[in-house]
């Protein structure tokens, strides 16, 4: 298959995490793919995978994603004279609409490149479309033409793919039929999902699901899930909330010890997951370290050769966590720094199994 140019629209919320998330969601659905150009929240790739549908979709930090069609220098006439050379009947035919939008990241280019450049281009396509038998349309619209202007750069895309707001919106932990402080917002939740390389059918494993929230996004994606929580209150409110939503796969939650796991070896493909060790969350008496080195000792045993492993640990346990990682034999891949507030800071832990 041919290899096009696709665009990812990225979060802003993390520097580097939005990226490794689209690298985890690429490799995970099984496509081959090259970086061309990273940008301010904006990530240029080729990739031989046909259409970018459903890379967002399962996202938490990529907001849509398409076909690239131009690429120019973020000016009104550079923009004007790139749309000219696109193949408007390959996209478009009898009886589509087709919109086009401006999305300016962070305000780049604004001497450059007016507000209503959108329109102007729109303009410049409508006879061009006219002769497919489409028309330039924001009502009802078939087709969606994104112009994304970032760091001097235009680029004009094909929307193909969206991140689900609405249904994200009703994961959130205080939507759920059982609450408990602590729970990771489900876009973060999806994010630990999409670093491990969750994919059908699984099984991906989460030893510390709290309240299940990685595991219910885990099978909104189609992907079996195992989940488990020391604490028995926690474990019977995980299985509460993941019968409370529509089941794309099945999920098992179960009451357990995260070191101790009672799984065969190699018997999972991922792992995505967030220990405890908040200011509010019990430790059941064992010291961080501990559970770390007995998690990570069982994360090794359970998880098939070739898979991943994504965990966080706060910073100051981050030496220990990253040597029990490499002694279990895992190869550290990557790490990520989130600060949650004045002192804590999140270190996300990317591993892979050899193999």
């Amino acid at each position: 298959m041919p290899r096009l140019l696709y665009y990812a629209l990225l979060s802003g919320l993390h520097a580097s995490l939005p990226q490794a998330e689209l690298r985890g969601i690429l490799e995970a659905l099984g496509h081959r793919y090259r970086v061309v150009e990273e940008l301010d929240q904006l990530v240029v790739f080729e990739c031989s995978c046909g259409s970018s549908r459903g890379v967002a979709w399962r996202a938490g930090l990529v907001h849509e994603t398409g076909r690239v069609l131009a690429v120019s220098e973020a000016r009104l006439g550079d923009v004007l004279d790139a749309a000219a050379y696109i193949d408007w009947c390959s996209l478009a035919g009898p009886g589509d609409r087709v919109r086009f939008e401006l999305h300016r990241v962070r305000g780049y280019a604004r001497a450059s490149l007016p507000d209503d450049a959108a329109r102007r281009l729109a303009a410049e396509a409508a006879p061009l479309l006219r002769r497919c038998g489409a028309e330039a349309g924001a009502r009802s619209p078939t087709r969606t033409v994104r112009l994304l202007v970032t760091e001097g750069v235009a680029v004009l895309g094909l929307r193909e793919d969206e991140q689900p707001k609405r249904m994200l919106e009703g994961h959130r932990p205080q939507r759920r039929p059982f609450f408990h402080p602590g729970s990771l917002d489900p876009r973060l939740a999806r994010l630990f999902v999409n670093l491990a390389r969750a994919a059908p059918p699984g099984p991906y494993l989460d030893p510390f699901c709290g309240t299940g929230g990685f595991a219910l996004e885990a099978q909104e994606m189609g992907i079996e899930t195992l989940c488990g929580e020391l604490s028995g209150r926690l474990a019977e409110g995980a299985w509460v909330n993941l019968r409370a939503y529509p089941l794309d796969a099945l999920s098992t939650p179960a009451q357990w010890d995260a070191a101790r796991l009672p799984l065969r070896s190699g018997s999972v493909q991922s792992i995505g997951t967030d220990p405890p060790y908040g200011r509010s969350v019990s430790l059941h008496g064992r010291p961080l370290g501990e559970l770390l080195e007995g998690f990570l000792a069982e994360a090794s045993r359970v998880l098939r050769p070739g898979g991943f492993l994504a965990y966080a640990t706060p910073h100051w346990a981050e030496e220990r966590a990253v040597e029990a990682t490499e002694a279990s034999g895992l190869r550290l891949v990557e790490r990520h720094y989130m600060r949650v507030h004045g002192s804590l800071t999140r270190v996300i832990v990317v591993a892979r199994k050899p193999g």
